[in-house]
C-alpha cells in the first residue's frame, strides 16, 4: 500500500514538474521560436515542392503536345472493310 501511495505521489511530482517547465519555456518564448522555426520549415519546404511539382506538370504538359503533333500514326496496308466487324450482339 505505501509503495503503491509513494510510486503515486512521485508520478505527481514528475507530472507537476513536467507542467511547470513546459509553463516555464512558455513564458521565456522558447515554444513559441521553436514552433515559429518548425512552421517556416514547413512553409518552405512546400514552396519548394510546389515548384517542383509545377515545373514538372509544365514539362510534361509540353511534352504532351509535343509527342502528339510528331506521332505519326502506323497504317498497316490492307483491304479493310466493316463487313467482317461483329455489332456487340454477335451479329
Amino acid at each position: 500500500m505505501i509503495k503503491g501511495l509513494a510510486a503515486a505521489f512521485a508520478g505527481a511530482i514528475i507530472v507537476g514538474l513536467i507542467i511547470l517547465g513546459i509553463i516555464y519555456l512558455f513564458f521565456i518564448g522558447l515554444i513559441e521560436w521553436l514552433a515559429g522555426v518548425f512552421l517556416v520549415g514547413i512553409l518552405i519546404g512546400a514552396i519548394i515542392m510546389f515548384f517542383i511539382i509545377f515545373i514538372f506538370v509544365l514539362i510534361i504538359f509540353f511534352a504532351f503536345f509535343y509527342y502528339i503533333a510528331e506521332k505519326t500514326p502506323e497504317i498497316k496496308p490492307g483491304n479493310y472493310s466493316l463487313d467482317n466487324e461483329k455489332d456487340k450482339h454477335g451479329k
